[in-house]
């Protein structure tokens, strides 16, 4: 009671948390429904079992989120690594921090911005970049930039341009942890290896690596928690032609629920049900690995 002005405080957050955080949770019951607005009527586990036994497009969207994701993480975390080693070595503060500045500025903006941005760059035509370089500078498809490669529109090159952007975007962003895990390493181990005989590379190799090793397996376990929360990043680049590639479970569900007139409510409550629970297995693994390799969980 003493507390009581605090409380008072705490009231709009908690309702807030129960409205938007616990209160939509009652909706994974019409996962066990046929949803009519009149009126759901249960079918118990008939969703889940046409979810996994007749839906091809499910598969296909479950299997793309693991490639995408899992090779999403390998390569931004290895790219940051490469380029915070590279960072590291960099003498004059003055030009670390610029090109420090330059590489974050893509993680400020937005997907719909980069999406729109790469579009440009990439297109079939005269002022996509890309195809107007490879056709005049190295002649390649007659000549002519209309004849290019539509990265973005072609399956065949959609995953590529996918991962590339995706370096692009969030890469810099990435490099916070170990430079600051760099900036940590003791100048001393440095001096004692130079006065050994040990040149750069044998630097790099036996003292700025495993020093950084905890930090990449840390970086690594944390993300790939989140392999499963895919939408965003997917839904701005892919189109209708790139499905068979470019389609994960969140962009199916979302296409499947307002994309056209015969949408089952139902059906695609299971399927982000069962993503759901995906995703708790995946902390609940990596909470696990967190404790061997960190001493301490990650919840």
């Amino acid at each position: 009671y003493y507390y009581r002005g605090f409380y008072i405080m705490f009231l709009p957050v908690l309702i807030m948390i129960i409205l938007f955080n616990y209160w939509p949770m009652a909706g994974c019951r019409y996962a066990f429904t046929k949803y009519v607005i009149a009126g759901p009527y249960y079918v118990g586990l008939k969703h889940f079992v046409q979810m996994f036994t007749n839906d091809l497009y499910f598969w296909t969207a479950f299997r793309n989120t693991l490639i995408l994701s899992i090779i999403k993480l390998i390569l931004n975390t290895g790219a940051a690594v490469i380029i915070s080693l590279l960072l590291n070595e960099i003498v004059s503060l003055g030009f670390k921090k610029t090109v420090q500045t330059i590489i974050y500025l893509p993680h400020f903006m937005s997907w719909v911005v980069t999406a729109s941005l790469f579009r440009l760059i990439l297109a079939p035509s005269s002022s996509g970049m890309v195809n107007t370089f490879l056709a005049e500078v190295l002649g390649m498809f007659g000549g002519n930039p209309s004849n290019g490669i539509f990265f973005l529109g072609d399956p065949r090159y959609w995953v590529g341009s996918y991962f590339v952007i995706n370096v692009w975007k969030d890469t810099g962003w990435g490099t916070i942890l170990f430079l600051a895990t760099l900036s940590g390493i003791s100048p001393d181990l440095y001096e004692a290896a130079q006065i050994d005989g040990a040149n750069r590379f044998k630097r790099l190799i036996y003292i700025t690596l495993p020093a950084l090793a905890n930090t990449i397996i840390t970086v690594f376990i944390l993300n790939l928690a989140k392999v499963m929360n895919l939408f965003e990043s997917v839904f701005v680049l892919q189109s209708p032609i790139t499905y068979a590639k470019s389609q994960v479970l969140q962009t199916y569900v979302y296409t499947k629920t307002f994309s056209g007139g015969n949408s089952d409510y139902g059906y695609t409550t299971a399927v982000g049900l069962f993503k759901s629970f995906v995703g708790m297995i995946l902390v609940l693994g990596c909470n696990w690995a967190s404790k061997k390799v960190r001493g301490r969980g990650i919840v």
